[in-house]
């Protein structure tokens, strides 16, 4: 039985994923979106590139797909940070 692996590409998600979120709470709200985009991106971009045994857990469905997907994901997620007004409440 072969053991499972996680590969490279998803530990670069999620620690890139974790990186992008401490941003998003401690600095600028709209450089931490697009880290999250970036990492997004690289991740579409790896899925449709790069072989599944480098992959690992990403590999859901077809690398069409999977690489569609990241990378809408990552297009909607710097357009949100792009156009959230991001200046303080005043009351």
């Amino acid at each position: 039985m072969n053991k499972f692996r996680l590969g490279p590409l998803w530990w670069f998600v999620i620690l890139g994923t974790a990186l992008a979120l401490v941003v998003l709470s401690t600095g600028p709200v709209r450089g931490g979106g697009y880290l999250l985009a970036l990492v997004l991106a690289v991740a579409g971009l790896g899925r449709i590139a790069l072989p599944e045994s480098l992959i690992g857990a990403l590999v859901i469905r077809s690398r069409a797909v999977d690489g569609a997907a990241f990378l809408v994901l990552a297009a909607a997620v710097g357009f949100i940070f792009s156009v959230v007004k991001l200046s303080p409440l005043t009351g």
